[in-house]
């Protein structure tokens, strides 16, 4: 999957990982309530995360990820 970024794919802080999912490097909130980074439409995204108006990444079930193989 190609997320269109060139940047560092590490996950290497203790509250930071990869998503299953959407693919997304996420990070857990201290208190492991909430997780931050899912892209719009990844069903791991909490609730009360308004949906932005960005024409970011989303997440499209159909396009698979990989699992997050970087972590």
């Amino acid at each position: 999957m190609s997320l269109g970024y060139s940047g560092s794919f590490t996950a290497e802080k203790d509250r930071e990982f990869f998503c299953d999912t959407c693919g997304a490097r996420c990070t857990r909130s201290i208190n492991g309530d909430l997780e931050y980074g899912h892209l719009v439409g990844c069903p791991e995204r909490p609730d009360q995360f308004k949906i932005g108006t960005s024409d970011g990444r989303r997440h499209r079930p159909d396009e698979g990820s990989d699992g997050g193989a970087s972590a």
